[in-house]
């Protein structure tokens, strides 16, 4: 008589135990909920005008060694981070930090777009890539439109995508700006039976990219920031889209020189 296969259980077979559902953020959690006093303090903040901040560099500030439960000292947290930069940089990230607890104050939404209604060029100017992300990501929530949070939904997921990526990538050894050799490629599936990116006339990446950068053009609020970013990653020599190119011609150049040999 032989013994019963063992039963599997789905919950040891998940890379993330209890399925994706318990992954969802809890809004009732403490960690989600408002800064106390956050509306006035935007309303006390904007008050001398958005001129005024373009034109007034923010202190030096000590860093707080507490995590901040009030929007005074979330802003004094935000204003030792961007210390050196104008003030304007640590209003509009505090709206951004408004978007990201539950019940943001309506005026955290109005000084948010009004920022890149008024000041997209200033802005872009003077963000560095992760505020321009963060500021994106903020138009999912504070979007005027649903072309807006649709966008920001996309190239949010995108962008943390190649975050994640980029990052694994790190761990074979080589430099973000050098592809791998084509004749080490293991002759393997991908996971869930997916296709293989054909390499020499593949368009995955022109369409998935082509996609992003028509939504992205479609809405003239979002265009500047979003078609900034994208064209940040076209311009950047250490991603997978410039990695991609660089083998795609190996693999080109390859295969002319079998043609041409005798």
């Amino acid at each position: 008589m032989t013994d019963a296969p063992e039963q599997s259980d789905p919950e040891t077979e998940f890379t993330y135990k209890g399925g994706f559902s318990r992954l969802a953020p809890d809004q009732k959690s403490q960690t989600h909920a408002p800064y106390d006093g956050m509306a006035e303090l935007l309303q006390n903040l904007i008050a001398p005008g958005l001129e005024t901040l373009r034109t007034t560099n923010i202190p030096a500030m000590p860093q707080q060694e507490t995590a901040p439960k009030t929007a005074i000292e979330k802003h004094q947290e935000l204003q030792s981070l961007l210390q050196g930069t104008p003030q304007l940089l640590a209003l509009h990230a505090l709206t951004i930090a408004a978007a990201r607890r539950r019940d943001p104050p309506e005026i955290a939404r109005m000084i948010f777009i009004s920022l890149w209604k008024n000041h997209a060029k200033f802005l872009l100017e003077h963000l560095d890539i992760r505020w321009k992300i963060s500021a994106l990501q903020t138009f999912e929530t504070f979007g005027e439109n649903e072309n807006q949070r649709r966008c920001s939904a996309e190239l949010g997921v995108f962008f943390a995508l190649t975050k994640l990526y980029e990052t694994e990538r790190l761990f074979s050894g080589h430099a973000p700006d050098r592809p791998f050799r084509l004749g080490r490629r293991v002759s393997t599936d991908l996971p869930l039976g997916l296709e293989p990116y054909a390499l020499p006339r593949g368009d995955l990446d022109r369409n998935l990219l082509g996609h992003l950068w028509q939504n992205a053009e479609a809405d003239p609020l979002l265009r500047p920031l979003a078609c900034a970013l994208l064209t940040a990653i076209n311009r950047s020599p250490d991603t997978l889209f410039r990695r991609l190119k660089s083998m795609r011609q190996q693999r080109k150049r390859r295969l002319q020189a079998r043609k041409s040999a005798p």
